[in-house]
């Protein structure tokens, strides 16, 4: 019976735990999203200067070019994050 009850508040622990990472993962999104607004509104103003100043297209595809080999950058790292995680969970319980 003692064992039941243990095991009984142990998963109501673990419950509680999986639901504030889910709630800090949510914010953490919601907060990536906010960003992503942010910073597509600057690169369109970025933009608008350099055409008025007169940037090459050249010196402007270089830069799109590297914020698109970020993304895969980002999203390498999210998947190696998750990989670690899902491991450091997996042998430690």
């Amino acid at each position: 019976m003692d064992e039941s009850l243990q095991f009984n508040s142990s998963l109501q622990k673990i419950h509680h735990g999986m639901d504030d990472l889910i709630g800090g993962g949510h914010s953490i999104l919601e907060g990536l999203r906010a960003q992503r607004v942010t910073l597509k509104g600057t690169q369109k103003k970025i933009l608008d200067i350099a055409n008025m100043l007169g940037l090459s297209n050249t010196v402007m595809r270089l830069i799109e070019k590297r914020a698109f080999q970020d993304k895969y950058f980002m999203i390498g790292g999210m998947l190696l994050t998750c990989v670690v995680m899902f491991l450091v969970v997996q042998y430690l319980t």
